[in-house]
């Protein structure tokens, strides 16, 4: 298994993996609202994520074997830049095509900024490994590649993450995250997770 930067050619084998491991995800069940139309959401919500990462060059890492992606990792460094015009507009519309969304994404982004950390750091937004292949420490892979690029960053002092599934929340403490706070988002809840590197003057 290698972890590698992602492409845009990795984008569509990319999402399928991560449809796959969020179809029953307590957070994008919330923000997109289950029905017929959930996996169509999921898609297109994963795939705005992921093309405007690659675009800012953000850290977009996947878990390859051969020509198979088995997982991802993304997230943003800190102080993001503004995502480009043309995918921000597509966001914007993708928001007002799902009833609700903006009010449930404002719960969701108040919880998470309540409990994040005050210095600057990287923020995991997205890990998801094909359920086919759990078990085979591809998550904690996945998890290490992004905090050594949070590590060997020097404006970084940790990463920070949120999970709404209860059994995640273990995983990431044996990732050696902590957690930071919670709240209810929904009928579920949101833990937000942090993991910190000392640096000098900390």
């Amino acid at each position: 298994m290698e972890i590698t930067r992602a492409t845009p050619s990795d984008l569509v084998q990319t999402v399928d993996r991560l449809v796959r491991a969020f179809a029953r995800d307590p957070i994008t069940g919330f923000l997109l609202q289950d029905g017929p139309t959930y996996r169509e959401r999921l898609t297109r919500f994963f795939s705005l994520l992921m093309r405007a990462r690659i675009a800012l060059d953000m850290p977009v890492l996947v878990a390859r074997e051969g020509d198979k992606i088995h997982g991802i990792v993304m997230g943003n460094i800190p102080s993001s830049p503004a995502w480009p015009a043309g995918i921000a507009q597509e966001w914007e519309d993708f928001e007002r095509a799902v009833p609700g969304m903006v009010d449930r994404l404002a719960v969701y982004e108040g919880i998470a900024a309540q409990h994040a950390p005050a210095v600057p750091h990287y923020y995991l937004g997205v890990i998801g490994v094909d359920p086919a292949m759990h078990g085979r420490g591809i998550g904690m892979q996945l998890i290490s590649a992004f905090c050594e690029l949070s590590v060997a960053d020097d404006r970084s002092h940790g990463v920070y993450l949120e999970t709404g599934e209860p059994s995640n929340v273990r995983f990431y403490e044996r990732a050696d995250f902590i957690e930071t706070g919670r709240g209810a988002m929904g009928d579920a809840t949101l833990w937000c997770m942090y993991r910190s590197h000392e640096r000098e003057g900390d």
